[in-house]
Order: C-alpha cells, then sequence, then structure tokens
C-alpha cells in the first residue's frame, strides 16, 4: 500500500468561502478502499474577502451550518443528510483553519461521493429546505445577512481541489433623507416601507433560491420619529437585506410628521428605478436617497459597499 500526501483545498471567492480537503491512505491501484484503511477526515479553512456591512463583518464570529449527503448516484437534497455540523468563523481577510463539529469523514467505499453545503443562518434543515425560525442567529426583521455556499463533492479517492464559496442570497437597501427649506426644521421622518417583499424565512437548498412572501411589505427598522429631514443628507434606519427583485424597480411608502401642525404625511408608491441592471442583483448594496422638495420626493439609486457599479433614479408626486 502507497500513502498518499494530505492536499489542502484552498479557500477562494469574492465574499466568503470554504475549502474542502481530505487525507488519507487508498490501494495501489484499485477503486476501492480497504476496509481497514484510516479514515478520511473532512477538513475545512476559512477566510474573507469583503466586509458584508451586517451582523457578518471583519473580525466577527458566526456559526454556519454545513450538510453532507452521501451518494453512489445523483445526490438528492430533499432526503435527509448523511450528517449535519457546525463550524464557528471569525470574518478575516487572511484564510485559516476551522474545524467541523462534530468531526465528519468520508465514506471508505470509494463509490460513494459526499455531496457538501454549508450556510448561514443555521436554522432547521428539512425535506430541502432550511427554515430559519428559532435560530439564534435570525432577528426576522430584514437585517440578516443570508450566505450559501452550493455544492461542492469528495470521496475517499478523489483529491482534487475544490472549492466551497459563500456568496449573498440577499440585496442590501439603505436609505437617506433630504428636505429643502418647505421642511424647515420640524418635519420629522416616521417610517419607511418597502413594498411586495419581506424578510427571508429561509431558503431551498436544492436550487438556493429564498423562501419569502412577496405579497408583504417590509418596514425599515430603527427609524425611531425623531429625524429631522433637513437640507443636509442622513441616513435613515438601517440597511435590510431583501430577496432581489425581478426587475431594476420597486417602490416604497414614506411617512412624515410635521410637529408644527401636526400633520402625517404619507407618501405612496413612491418608484425607486436602478441605472445599470435590468434586475436588482444580489450581493449589490443599493443606497435610495430620498430628497423631499415641496410635495414631492425624488428618487435616486446607487450602488454601494457590496459592488461598486450601478446607479439610478426616479421622481414621484405624493399621493395624499
Amino acid at each position: 500500500m502507497r500513502t498518499r500526501k494530505n492536499q489542502t483545498l484552498h479557500l477562494a471567492g469574492f465574499l466568503l468561502s470554504l475549502a474542502v480537503l481530505s487525507s488519507g491512505c487508498s490501494t495501489g491501484g484499485g477503486d476501492d478502499v480497504r476496509p481497514d484503511a484510516p479514515e478520511r477526515p473532512i477538513r475545512l479553512s476559512a477566510g474573507l474577502q469583503a466586509v458584508t456591512r451586517s451582523v457578518v463583518g471583519t473580525g466577527s464570529t458566526f456559526t454556519a451550518a454545513v450538510g453532507g449527503w452521501e451518494s453512489d448516484a445523483t445526490v438528492d437534497y430533499t432526503q435527509p443528510a448523511s450528517w449535519l455540523s457546525t463550524t464557528t468563523l471569525t470574518a478575516s481577510a487572511d484564510a485559516a483553519d476551522i474545524a467541523l463539529t462534530p468531526e465528519r469523514f468520508y465514506s471508505q467505499d470509494g463509490g460513494v461521493k459526499t455531496y457538501i453545503q454549508a450556510w448561514y443562518p443555521g436554522g432547521t434543515l428539512s425535506e430541502g429546505k432550511v427554515a430559519f425560525a428559532g435560530d439564534a442567529d435570525y432577528k426576522g426583521d430584514g437585517t440578516d445577512d443570508i450566505l450559501f455556499a452550493s455544492e461542492v463533492s469528495g470521496s475517499a479517492l478523489d483529491f482534487a481541489t475544490r472549492t466551497l464559496t459563500f456568496v449573498h442570497l440577499t440585496s442590501q437597501v439603505k436609505f437617506t433623507v433630504e428636505g429643502d427649506e418647505l421642511f424647515g426644521e420640524h418635519t420629522t421622518l416616521r417610517g419607511i416601507v418597502i413594498r411586495n417583499t419581506s424578510a427571508p424565512t429561509g431558503f431551498d437548498v436544492t436550487d438556493g433560491s429564498l423562501v419569502y412572501d412577496p405579497t408583504a411589505t417590509l418596514t425599515v427598522p430603527g427609524i425611531d420619529g425623531t429625524q429631522i429631514i433637513s437640507p443636509t443628507v442622513a441616513f435613515s434606519g438601517v440597511p435590510v437585506m431583501i430577496p432581489s427583485f425581478a426587475q431594476n424597480r420597486f417602490s416604497v411608502d414614506v411617512h412624515t410628521f410635521d410637529e408644527a401642525t401636526s400633520i402625517d404625511v404619507v407618501y405612496r408608491d413612491i418608484p425607486v428605478t436602478l441605472r445599470g441592471d435590468t434586475r436588482m442583483v444580489p450581493g449589490k448594496a443599493y443606497t435610495i436617497a430620498l430628497t423631499f422638495a415641496g410635495y414631492a420626493v425624488s428618487a435616486q439609486a446607487s450602488v454601494a459597499e457590496w459592488d461598486y457599479t450601478g446607479t439610478g433614479s426616479g421622481d414621484v408626486t405624493a399621493d395624499y
């Protein structure tokens, strides 16, 4: 019997990636692993090459779920996983070895492959779908950064280098507000609502698609009603991670309150049009500038943080 050298599977990917490494020995020329051969552990390394501007940022620690499906034919992700583990990662620009908890091994049957996927938040896996409800890392208010690493496969006899790469499943949206003299120093922002979307509640591991309610609305968190709409541009609320719209246009409702007259005004169905993209792109962060001028609101969209390409704009008149 001759021994193969351990082979490390290196991290690569635009945002965040894991690499799978296996080691052990095999027979001289056969296709099967001897029953008494040592088990081949699945090892991981990880690093971060882009800050996500969410709960997963440089220096932060998070726990991803890792699932393995063993099969000697085509994998069926709707079937229960052969094993589920977790791995705790510290976001860093440099790759570092990490461990599966509990540790996992490739099958000693050389004809069986292990298909591996990973995701965050971990949630609960059932019949090919991950539900986030009940996960300690899931807030459900739109501020969750949903990460998914699609399939790689390996076996006790397959040591080719392969990369498991995490990608963002959502687009990020954040808002700024600015007003002219008409609003003075007495009109406050009470709320921003994104129409026809909701916070993701899970995703499908068979195709990486998000589970959410496209008929709902999502209220931007972090707006407490005290922010004055003034000539100075200021961020409002906190960034939200939403399922990417299938077009380059979506709409918002904006609620204001005039402290001097005690009048509520709701600007409804303000359209936002993104430039340069035919649809909203996962992994992009869009900054939406809401400018109040008279009784009209103009909206401009630009891309920042995750991806630095693309702009957009739109003009609307309030419906009140």
